[in-house]
């Protein structure tokens, strides 16, 4: 798997605050975060994206809060 660098984490980080709510991220996190699939590489990839998205949120804390705001 390739890892982006700090210059496209920071990429993803602006689009994903300019497209959505940290509401909207919170709900996404709440749903990958169990996903499990027959690819390691593929779970790999997604806890990535997972964890990228919960520090672009400010942490599991915020994350917890956010998803529980929504119900869930």
């Amino acid at each position: 798997m390739t890892v982006p660098g700090s210059d496209e984490q920071d990429v993803l980080r602006d689009w994903l605050s300019d497209n959505l709510s940290p509401k909207a991220v919170a709900t996404i996190v709440a749903f990958l975060q169990p996903v499990r699939t027959n690819d390691h590489d593929v779970d790999e990839q997604v806890r990535w994206f997972s964890e990228q998205l919960i520090e672009a949120l400010g942490g599991y804390e915020a994350q917890s809060r956010l998803a529980e705001e929504v119900g869930l």
